[in-house]
């Protein structure tokens, strides 16, 4: 191995922990109601957000309408969010300049709900892509897939999903949601088999 290489490998090792941190810090911002910090993590070039059944949000405008109606919004006590992210995956394209990631979301939450307070499961998978601009690592694009979002009483079994939470100014309808029977596998892998190539 060269020199050359060397610096490539430890290059693409600092890429990948700089995504794993700014992932996990778009969880910890989230989970904590802090929505302009979230917002502060995506790229001026930014090409959509879309979660679950809400729909797609075009560009980093789209991104502040996204969460806008939820910055400086004071969470009472008995609203809250604990969504891990697990399990990920990162792939760096050749010219070190664009990544994909995929995440499992395991997560519960308590917040209110048809009128009284419940108890939520919930469980999704990101599949986000990522740009690096002036040597930092953005959000070019977040993808959350819903896979059930129940209370704890019934279990995903019986109530695979609670509501439909579309938005009402999103830019265009989801372009994929999968939630529960169908698999999680349905979401398509972004990364190719180490082994195989495929």
């Amino acid at each position: 191995m060269d020199l050359k290489e060397l610096e490539r490998r430890v290059q693409l090792m600092e890429d990948i922990q700089e995504i794993e941190n700014l992932q996990r810090m778009y969880g910890y911002y989230f989970d904590n109601g802090m929505y302009q910090e979230v917002i502060d993590l995506f790229s001026e070039n930014t090409e959509s957000v879309e979660i679950t059944d809400h729909g797609v949000f075009y560009g980093k405008d789209g991104v502040k309408r996204m969460y806008a109606g939820m910055v400086g919004m004071k969470r009472p006590g008995w609203i809250f969010f604990e969504i891990m992210q697990v399990q990920g995956v990162i792939e760096i394209s050749p010219d070190g300049r664009t990544a994909r990631g995929r995440w499992y979301t395991p997560s519960f939450e308590c917040r209110p709900f048809g009128g009284t307070q419940k108890q939520t499961w919930q469980f999704g998978v990101y599949d986000n892509e990522y740009i690096k601009e002036n040597g930092k690592w953005y959000f070019k694009k977040l993808h959350w897939n819903l896979i059930y979002w129940t209370s704890f009483e019934s279990g995903f079994l019986r109530v695979p999903k609670l509501a439909d939470t579309p938005f009402p100014h999103a830019d265009a309808p989801p372009t994929a949601y999968h939630p529960y029977p169908y698999h999680v596998g349905n979401v398509p892998y972004p990364f190719k088999h180490p082994v195989t190539g495929e």
